[in-house]
């Protein structure tokens, strides 16, 4: 056997039971193949695997957990983009077949026992009659319904078992959990990441497959609709961003095939479940719900307006829609009947339960797993395998999800963030090849959009755009100023008045301050306000980032699945940016005017992941609706932004020496700096300026290419007030200019943005009234 030096490099616990290594020092033969990991020689290659599995993590839309971003009060409002990933250890739990078939078998049976007892529980009753269970323990339960009738399929079709290995190397079952377990989204994904950062090691020993297992559950959600429906449709219920499996939530929809809803998505109307889409209410057949029985209605439970869907208990007690798990599963989570369920399985099964509960006692063994900072420590880990079940057939996932239990954890409640993938070695052939079931009818949602996801797009659309604005702005006026600080003092301070107002346009603020800085009139109030409003667009694009990370990974399914990795960089620049700009002084003193709190190098890093971005949605998203309200509200944000600069940099009546660096500059924020000095190869006119800016429908950063996007997507729709509104902006676009002054401004600008800006406020208002409001008395379309 292979002997590893445990006392320089990794310490098993003495007396106690160890995944990988034995009493004796030796390498377990399970683990043979990755001994080496163990070494010294290896710790660099394990760190490199680790930072390889962040990045992957990253590109999945794992790297950053969204309800992080949210406060926890039921409303969304950004707060931080603070990046706090799970780590996956790359170092795997290693078990042989034959021994997770014990535990596959101990699983198994506790599927079969949370749905007989769940179904004895609700109905018969034998376990109150025969004394198993005593009516004052069932009825203390905080789960317990005093009405929750036989669902149309089976009462729990996905169950999570939690198991330890304890320090005499025994099996222990910590705990079952039937509401809404999560994990089975988890131990894919880190499959996936594990074999592509040590494809080596896991082709070596032929690990048991665990992709197959979205196959089975898609087909067991299926089963559990009515028979009169042939082709079942099916959402995921989420919680939302705020819920913590939110991440796996969104993963789960998306490999299934699955619109991922809110509780406001849905509505109980005329005896059905439906879907508030775009175009309507659509039917829904069966709910995988991730969301926990108490939080499913708020009608029946005591969770908070909005979070469920009203009349939903009510809908699946008549078998209206098939939840799953049903309604009420939650009875058995939890610790509370530990000590009757050997009994019960006695009384509803015939047979002896498989494996015990974790006694409070007993001290767990431990398993190889790297530290946050890079050393290998002897770590106790809960494994929690799944069970999923249609009709009467069982299937158990050969894999799980390791969860590192932190110094004083409980087993219930891990509080470490670093989880492990769970191989299981040495299976039969006919186990190592994936079990696909056979393909399931087909039911085409190319056109079906919730409403919710629509709403979303639209403001990913909109805050990118708005983002992007802000970065330009902040970039281009802190560098014109650290290049040449005579600018603050230039004819004036007309220059600064002027990249003032381009600032205040980042917040869709006025070009001048109601109220005047204090000793207005000299040339420092200038300077100062300069330096107020590069700090406010700073926090502005801080703000806009966030609602941008949040709204983008609450619709996912929508997005190309490398949108993940750029939305994972900007939740981490985000969060740098906030921390900076907090703690950066309001204004910086005149030595320092006109110098960013935040690094030129980052707002580069900024630009470059959203142009990312929109070059994904543009070239990587199926143009259908869900593209549409998405580039909708990047067209309408960029037209708004065309507009402001004009307004803030080309309004003002501006002495010709000052006028060069501010045409410049409104250029720059517009991304049309480069395309004018090509084509004119001239001083800045104004003429030119508004006609490549305003007129030029070849630009697709000026206001005419934006006005015929928005005039092709109103088309789409067919939506009559919209392609009103488009064409009152673009007559309004069409307004000549010229270079007369009055009171220091050009009346004939102010004109034009004010024609065209209006249309297309009412047209923001339109699009939400119009198509993201629920209506006050929906009438019922789509019957079948």
């Amino acid at each position: 056997m292979e002997r590893i030096i445990v006392t320089d490099h990794y310490r098993p616990p003495i007396g106690g039971y160890d995944e990988a290594i034995a009493p004796d020092g030796t390498v377990r033969p399970t683990w043979s193949g990755l001994a080496g990991m163990l070494g010294a020689d290896h710790l660099g290659e394990l760190l490199e695997r680790r930072r390889q599995a962040d990045r992957i993590l990253d590109a999945e839309g794992a790297g950053h957990l969204v309800h992080d971003l949210v406060l926890d009060d039921g409303v969304r409002r950004v707060a931080t983009a603070e990046s706090r990933p799970w780590r996956l250890d790359p170092i795997p739990i290693v078990l042989d077949h034959a021994e997770f078939e014990v535990i596959a078998k101990a699983v198994e049976q506790r599927a079969r026992l949370v749905n007989v007892l769940l179904a004895d529980v609700y109905g018969e009753q034998r376990l109150l009659r025969e004394r198993v269970m005593p009516a004052a323990l069932l009825y203390s339960l905080p789960a317990m319904r005093t009405t929750a009738p036989a669902p149309i399929g089976t009462w729990a079709v996905h169950l999570a078992v939690d198991v330890v290995r304890t320090g005499s190397g025994a099996w222990r079952v910590v705990q079952q959990i039937a509401d809404a377990p999560s994990g089975l989204g988890y131990a894919v994904m880190n499959r996936a990441v594990t074999a592509r950062v040590m494809p080596e090691v896991a082709g070596a020993h032929r690990v048991a497959p665990i992709v197959g297992a979205l196959d089975t559950l898609r087909a067991a959600l299926a089963a559990q609709a009515s028979s009169v429906h042939r082709n079942p449709r099916t959402v995921v219920l989420s919680g939302g961003p705020s819920h913590p499996s939110y991440v796996e939530q969104s993963y789960l929809a998306l490999h299934m095939g699955f619109h991922l809803v809110e509780g406001g998505d849905l509505v109980v109307r005329q005896g059905r479940v439906w879907l508030r889409a775009l175009d309507g209410l659509e039917p829904v057949d069966v709910i995988y719900r991730r969301v926990e029985d108490r939080h499913l209605d708020p009608l029946s439970s005591d969770t908070r307006l909005g979070i469920g869907t009203p009349a939903l208990d009510w809908a699946a007690q008549r078998g209206l829609v098939s939840v799953a798990n049903a309604v009420g599963a939650s009875l058995t989570d939890g610790n509370a009947l530990d000590d009757v369920l050997a009994d019960a399985c006695r009384l509803l099964l015939g047979e002896p339960i498989a494996l015990d509960a974790l006694g409070a006692r007993e001290v767990l063994g431990t398993t190889p797993a790297l530290t946050a900072g890079g050393t290998l420590e002897a770590t106790p880990v809960v494994l929690r395998f799944h069970a999923i079940v249609e009709s009467d057939r069982c299937t158990v996932v050969p894999g799980a999800t390791g969860r590192v239990l932190a110094a004083g954890d409980p087993p219930v409640a891990p509080t470490s963030r670093s989880s492990k993938d769970v191989w299981v070695v040495g299976a039969p052939a006919t186990v190592l090849s994936a079990r696909r079931r056979a393909p399931q009818p087909q039911v085409d949602l190319g056109t079906s959009v919730p409403r919710r996801a629509a709403e979303a797009l639209y403001w990913v659309g909109r805050s990118a755009e708005r983002a992007e604005f802000a970065a330009r702005a902040v970039r281009t006026i802190g560098s014109q100023c650290d290049l040449d600080p005579t600018l603050q003092t230039l004819a004036g301070g007309q220059w600064a008045s002027g990249a003032v107002a381009v600032l205040r346009s980042v917040r869709s603020l006025p070009p001048v301050a109601d109220e005047p800085a204090a000793g207005a009139g000299s040339a420092a109030p200038i300077h100062h306000q300069v330096a107020v409003e590069l700090r406010g667009a700073e926090r502005a694009l801080v703000d806009q980032l966030g609602t941008l990370v949040v709204e983008a990974t609450s619709v996912r399914e929508f997005l190309s699945t490398t949108t993940g990795r750029v939305l994972g960089r900007l939740a981490r620049v985000q969060a740098e940016m906030a921390a900076v700009t907090a703690a950066a002084p309001a204004a910086a003193t005149t030595a320092t005017v006109g110098t960013t709190a935040t690094d030129a190098d980052a707002l580069d890093a900024v630009l470059v992941d959203l142009a990312a971005l929109a070059g994904l949605a543009t070239e990587s998203t199926v143009r259908g609706p869900a593209w549409r309200f998405l580039d909708l509200g990047r067209r309408l944000e960029r037209a708004l932004v065309v507009l402001g600069t004009v307004e803030a940099g080309l309004g003002a009546a501006t002495d010709p020496i000052a006028f060069q660096p501010l045409a410049e500059c409104v250029l720059s924020v517009n991304e049309s700096l480069v395309a004018y000095r090509r084509r004119y190869r001239s001083d800045v006119v104004i003429d030119a300026v508004l006609d490549l800016l305003v007129g030029d429908d070849g630009n697709p950063r000026g206001l005419a290419f934006q006005l015929d996007r928005l005039r092709e997507h109103v088309a789409s729709l067919v939506w009559r007030e919209g392609d009103d509104l488009v064409h009152r902006a673009s007559l309004g676009a069409m307004q000549t200019t010229d270079h007369a002054a009055v009171l220091g401004r050009r009346p004939s600008v102010d004109a034009l943005v004010i024609a065209t800006r209006g249309p297309l406020l009412e047209l923001a208002d339109a699009v939400v009234r119009s198509w993201f409001s629920a209506p006050a008395n929906p009438m019922m379309i789509g019957r079948r």
